[in-house]
């Protein structure tokens, strides 16, 4: 197919994502400034580079996300270079796939010529990835929280993160497949855990709304994470390292393995974490994705 019409290149920013915070299991999450930057140029073939392990054919999460979008416009399978160097680490709990799904979805809408508005970029991204919590925030920025609509689109709040919070993010040196922290949790909750973690949900993007950074200590869940953090070595050693540095909440990121902490305005330092686990402390993106 040819491809002619596509003149330009094509520069997408996708930030990192910390899903769930606690309680807001599959629906709520907020963008790190950890990026994947995405480069399409017009080719001839298929080309696909990657400063991380990845397919480089139409089976790349980033060009199959594109993809989506050639289908509903007639441009199914138009052959793009993409150059891909991601700082997010990949099964991580980070949302390195979901900033695939965002980066692809975007770049095409742009090459396209923008025919798709937001919403319909939020809607095929939730789509793809199944959830709303991880490519939400990665669109919008900030701290987001989504939910399915009766008519299957995607209804969403939005808040910029309170300046008066700091984030840090712990990555151990193994991987744990979104797949396997799934197959984990149970297939029934009683009606207790279910008011714990929706009470605990509310209050979370309430505070993060409100600016009241110390009412985030009611960052907490009983859905996923007492299922999860038995497949997170280390998880309580960090989880004590993060406290005894004064964080306000500290939990499971996403699917894990990383931890995610909160902590008040420019103290997250002094932390020492266990033996093969690397700190981060990204700011908040209360931008989103940026398409150039």
């Amino acid at each position: 197919m040819s491809s002619d019409f596509f003149k330009g290149i094509v520069r997408v920013r996708v930030p990192a994502t910390s899903a769930n915070l606690g309680g807001g299991f599959d629906c709520m999450g907020l963008a790190l400034g950890i990026y994947n930057e995405i480069v399409v140029e017009k080719c001839d073939k298929l080309t696909i580079v990657s400063d991380v392990p990845a397919p480089t054919d139409a089976s790349n999460l980033i060009y199959s996300s594109m993809n989506a979008v050639f289908g509903k416009y007639g441009k199914k399978d138009m052959p793009v270079k993409i150059t891909s160097k991601s700082d997010i680490p990949q099964a991580s709990g980070l949302g390195s796939s979901a900033a695939c799904i965002v980066g692809g979805v975007c770049a095409a809408n742009a090459v396209l010529g923008k025919p798709m508005k937001k919403a319909d970029i939020i809607d095929l991204c939730t789509e793809l990835d199944g959830h709303p919590d991880n490519v939400l925030p990665a669109i919008v920025g900030g701290v987001a929280a989504g939910y399915i609509k009766d008519d299957g689109k995607v209804g969403y709040v939005r808040t910029a993160a309170p300046s008066g919070l700091t984030v840090a993010v712990a990555t151990p040196d193994f991987a744990l497949k979104t797949s396997d922290a799934r197959a984990a949790l149970p297939d029934t909750y009683s009606r207790k855990d279910c008011v714990y973690s929706l009470s605990r949900a509310v209050v979370t993007f309430g505070a993060f709304a409100s600016g009241n950074v110390e009412a985030l200590e009611a960052i907490g869940d009983k859905l996923h994470q007492p299922y999860r953090i038995p497949l997170i070595k280390g998880y309580a050693e960090v989880e004590r390292a993060f406290k005894a540095s004064g964080a306000i909440a500290v939990c499971v990121s996403g699917a894990g393995p990383t931890v995610l902490a909160i902590f008040g305005q420019g103290q997250a330092k002094n932390i020492t974490l266990p033996k093969g686990w690397t700190l981060r402390t990204p700011k908040v993106d209360n931008v989103g994705v940026i398409v150039e």
